[in-house]
């Protein structure tokens, strides 16, 4: 009996060393370190209802405007945009964002696009990059992609335009001729928060970015998205704005006046941990209960 107790004392130490090595290592802890950019937005899939009575058919639309009010940030350390992007029928995601830059205590707007996407080589082209019109923390935004035909109608172009509805300044751009007139049918991210920033602090005075309305060919978006994080595997969107950890600071909630809003919230720590530590610890505690079984028969 004796022997038995002393294997269950060390095995019941271990558990509590293995159990506090993984609560220290626990990366989901306040500290969040960040790999690459991360965006956490909205995913709109074909037949979501729209405000007619109609649905979404991306493969007929050719107009997705977004309207939204910027959080209250006037400086960051790296980039963070408010991103709007669609993908084309021949594969290419348009973009168009405001973003602030390191050093700036405004936003700027910018437009691209992207080719290839599903090739190992696929190829980033800036169209324009921090141009006016220029926004001040809390602004409200209007940005949209559309298709543009020719006089002929013939051999149209994307475009995009971005508006700055508090001091009534707009941009229309030109971005690119693919053979498409139209959006590629599937799960679109229309509209993301993407950051490449690291810090905390940079969006403790955020407040809310506040998304107003999706509208597709001017018919608003009434609900059928969800959220995308970069890490929603039972789902297939057509393409990810970031991919990186969204940090657990930021989150996406649903206001009494039926808006969204992208908000800070003070992480926790905590409870959500990792499933590989815990897969461990199940694993340290399975083998443990062997060991004194086996221990206590061999005693017997």
């Amino acid at each position: 009996m004796k022997e038995l107790s002393i294997v269950i004392a060390s095995l019941f130490i271990l558990q509590l060393s293995t159990g506090a090595i993984m609560l220290y290592e626990n990366p989901s802890r306040d500290r969040w370190v960040i790999q690459r950019s991360w965006g956490l937005g909205l995913t709109i899939p074909n037949g979501s209802p729209l405000e007619d009575g109609s649905r979404v058919e991306w493969s007929k639309h050719r107009n997705i405007t977004v309207v939204l009010t910027l959080p209250n940030i006037s400086y960051t350390d790296k980039t963070i945009y408010f991103i709007v992007s669609i993908m084309t029928k021949k594969q290419t995601i348009i973009q168009a964002a405001v973003g602030i830059h390191p050093n700036s205590t405004y936003w700027t707007s910018s437009f691209m696009y992207v080719r290839d996407v599903y090739h190992y080589n696929k190829t980033y082209v800036a169209v324009l990059l921090e141009s006016p019109p220029y926004f001040n923390p809390n602004d409200k935004a209007s940005i949209s992609i559309y298709y543009r035909p020719s006089e002929d109608k013939h051999d149209g172009v994307w475009a995009s335009s971005i508006t700055n509805l508090s001091q009534g300044e707009s941009i229309d751009v030109d971005i690119l001729a693919d053979n498409s007139s139209t959006f590629m049918d599937g799960e679109q991210e229309v509209v993301a928060f993407e950051s490449y920033t690291s810090n905390e602090e940079i969006f403790k005075q955020m407040g809310e970015a506040i998304l107003h309305s999706i509208l597709v060919d001017g018919k608003k978006v009434l609900n059928g998205w969800y959220i995308d994080d970069g890490q929603v595997f039972d789902k297939r969107p057509l393409f990810e704005v970031g991919g990186g950890q969204v940090p657990p600071f930021i989150s996406i909630t649903l206001n009494n006046e039926g808006t969204i809003a992208w908000i800070y919230s003070k992480p926790t720590w905590n409870n959500s941990m990792h499933p590989i530590y815990s897969i461990l610890f199940f694993i340290v505690l399975v083998v443990s209960t062997i060991i004194i079984v086996y221990v206590a028969y061999r005693i017997k």
